[in-house]
């Protein structure tokens, strides 16, 4: 079951954004580049999210398949 923190695809509200980076790593990125980092795993990317937000509901956001992800754009 998936967590109802997470939208899917991004809504106006979303302020994370998780994903992989172009050597598999896990990222979870903070739109406005204030936080972020690279993670084991989705759950620990998507864990630290959602900490950062509150555990607001439509926060984080998954990247689409096949979005490669950076922490600095």
């Amino acid at each position: 079951m998936r967590n109802s923190l997470i939208s899917e695809p991004p809504s106006a509200t979303h302020r994370f954004l998780v994903g992989r980076d172009g050597d598999g790593r896990w990222i979870a990125r903070d739109e406005l580049g204030l936080t972020g980092g690279f993670f084991a795993d989705q759950a620990a990317a998507i864990h630290f999210a959602e900490t950062e937000s509150d555990h607001k509901a439509g926060c984080v956001s998954l990247a689409p398949d096949g979005t490669r992800l950076s922490l600095f754009n």
